[in-house]
């Protein structure tokens, strides 16, 4: 598999807030004087990714000749920059592809259409995988469907684990067993290679283990779900993994250029599963393992997540042409084959199905994690709201300051939450 082909999914997330969306009539797609559509799709992602995309655009319009649908890309951050652009300006894409840290935003700027009506008609449901819906719903409103799906995983180098002496992860595995398994993988081979690659500034790991524990980063309403002492708590973990020398060092983990695990400098890393082509896969050739988190309370915390949703514009002036694409982008058989697992394992359980009996390599790493996990997997959270982005972004600003031992959780906690108060408006 290519390098392109494994940075499908490449692509940072940021906090962007948007410009006002205006009232101005939607330059959407347009219905032509010979009777023929033409609808404008948007969406992220890499020129690989593009390729794939474009297939399915072909496939579509021969099933449709009198549908054309012309598509934009760009990388994640630029995408939205232009989104927020063009929904400001009245001139948005008839079908976008959305972010879960903006469709609360946009659907109460009433920019997205409620997708609601249209399910098991026009848009046929009934086969996507039930525990991603939430992700796009606000209360009893649809404004995103999912175009695959994801979960968290640890990735880890199981000879080294085995070579160190550390128990490998199984079920039922605590924090304290990963502190016992990194310092033990640090003993034997540090200084230069770490045990874990340092996870306590990252928001999405904090959310899984809050979730342990029967909390969440944000509750269905869309308000901040816990409260400073869980940070103090959360941070409190890091510092014990740092005296245990269990992770890595602060100048390994604020190294820009990539993450320790692939370059490696630690030999176990959590990330999204559907990243592990673009890093592990390549380094290690498939000698490595994958496992759900360590506990902490009742269950493993992890989430059914799609890495993305598709949207209609509420102003689009095709809406039944648009609706017609996007049933045709989750559903149809052939178009599923050719996307393949460029947008995470198919949504839609019977492409799934069906796809997962030809893969190979990383992917099929990746689905049979994920059979394993799925009965475990709580449902998706609903869309976070506005702020988030800026949230996650201050909570690994501020945890550096934990890491290099500036600032104590105790200290660093309450200034995280001054920044969530103003990043949400609370």
């Amino acid at each position: 598999m290519s390098v392109s082909r494994r940075a499908l999914l490449r692509g940072g997330l940021a906090g962007l807030a948007l410009a006002g969306t205006g009232a101005g009539t939607a330059a959407c797609g347009d219905e032509a004087g010979d009777g023929k559509t033409t609808l404008r799709f948007a969406w992220w992602g890499s020129e690989e990714r593009a390729k794939l995309t474009q297939q399915v655009v072909d496939l579509f319009h021969t099933r449709h000749p009198d549908i054309t649908v012309t598509t934009t890309y760009a990388t994640y951050d630029p995408y939205f920059q232009k989104l927020a652009t063009e929904m400001s300006g009245g001139n948005a894409p008839d079908v976008l592809q959305m972010g879960d840290r903006y469709l609360r935003e946009y659907a109460e700027r009433n920019t997205l259409l409620d997708l609601t009506p249209h399910l098991g008609s026009a848009i046929h449901a009934a086969d996507l995988e039930p525990k991603l819906l939430p992700a796009g719903a606000l209360g009893d409103k649809t404004y995103g469907l999912p175009m695959g799906q994801t979960t968290h995983v640890l990735q880890y180098d199981a000879k080294r684990w085995t070579d160190a002496g550390a128990a490998l992860p199984a079920d039922g595995w605590t924090w304290d067993d990963l502190l016992t398994a990194g310092s033990a993988v640090t003993a034997k081979f540090g200084p230069k290679v770490s045990g874990i690659s340092d996870p306590f500034g990252i928001e999405d790991w904090f959310g899984d283990w809050l979730r342990q524990q029967g909390k969440d980063l944000y509750t269905p309403a869309g308000q901040l779900g816990y409260a400073p002492e869980d940070v103090v708590r959360w941070w409190q973990l890091g510092v014990r993994f740092r005296a245990a020398n269990a992770i890595t060092p602060p100048a390994v983990t604020s190294n820009t250029t990539g993450t320790p695990f692939p370059r490696k400098e630690s030999t176990a890393e959590f990330c999204p599963d559907s990243t592990i082509g673009m890093t592990s896969f390549e380094t290690y050739g498939g000698d490595f393992a994958l496992s759900p988190f360590p506990t902490a309370g009742t269950g493993i915390g992890q989430v059914t997540q799609p890495p993305m949703m598709i949207s209609v514009a509420q102003r689009t002036r095709n809406r039944d042409a648009a609706l017609t694409f996007v049933d045709f982008f989750l559903n149809d058989p052939e178009a599923g084959a050719v996307l393949g697992m460029s947008r995470g394992l198919p949504a839609n359980l019977k492409i799934r199905e069906t796809l997962s009996s030809t893969l190979t390599d990383e992917w099929k790493m990746v689905a049979d994690y994920e059979a394993k996990v799925s009965p475990r997997l709580l449902p998706a959270p609903a869309p976070p709201p506005k702020g988030a982005g800026v949230v996650k972004t201050q909570f690994q600003r501020i945890y550096d300051d934990v890491m290099n031992a500036s600032a104590t959780p105790e200290q660093a906690a309450p200034r995280l939450m001054s920044e969530i108060q103003q990043a949400l408006g609370a």
